[in-house]
């Protein structure tokens, strides 16, 4: 997991560098910082409670605030399982699914304030299985690199500030923990800070 993690910060690092380098150069580029929380959803069949919070954060650089590059983390909560089994015994289990996201970002502003904007690209998500049953107790990791995509639209206040609502999907495998691909969604409300470089 830490090199994946270390592979993510210097493939972002090497992507935005020079772009901010250049952006430097012209006066037109941004980059941004975003933080997103709302519910989460996940479609797999055996969770009774397939809703959550979920939160997001994202750093990167856009051009010219219409297209960009952007790396960040998602938490997509703890949908969860629970009841009870024959002989009186209860059980629950969570279901959590979380991940680092590199891709690419586009914003269109239309109107004096609005705009609408896309985001596409690579999910390295890290699935946990939490069981607990008649006071025994069980975990399970399972890794997978998949995508991740989304659409949104908002509100600029400023040249720095904006306030927006999101829905993203993410898709995400977990062998040995599902036989299907955990299909998510994140419907959020996401603030952003845009600094010129």
């Amino acid at each position: 997991m830490r090199k994946l993690l270390l592979t993510v910060s210097l493939g972002a690092a090497m992507v935005v560098a020079p772009l901010a380098s250049h952006a430097q150069q012209v006066g037109n580029g941004d980059l941004f910082i975003n933080g997103s929380v709302g519910q989460s959803h996940s479609n797999v069949d055996e969770l009774n409670h397939k809703n959550d919070t979920g939160y997001g954060l994202n750093f990167g650089y856009r051009y010219n605030d219409t297209w960009g590059l952007e790396v960040g983390y998602v938490d997509l909560g703890k949908p969860n399982a629970s009841g009870s089994v024959p002989g009186g015994y209860s059980y629950n289990v969570n279901l959590q699914v979380t991940g680092w996201t590199v891709g690419a970002n586009g914003k269109y502003n239309f109107a004096q304030h609005w705009f609408v904007s896309g985001r596409l690209g690579a999910f390295f998500s890290t699935t946990k299985l939490d069981a607990n049953a008649a006071g025994l107790s069980y975990d399970q990791h399972a890794h997978d690199t998949n995508f991740y995509a989304g659409v949104g639209a908002g509100y600029n206040f400023n040249r720095n500030w904006s306030l927006g609502i999101n829905y993203d999907h993410y898709s995400a495998k977990a062998d040995g923990i599902l036989t299907k691909t955990n299909t998510l969604s994140l419907l959020s409300g996401t603030l952003e800070y845009r600094f010129g470089i």
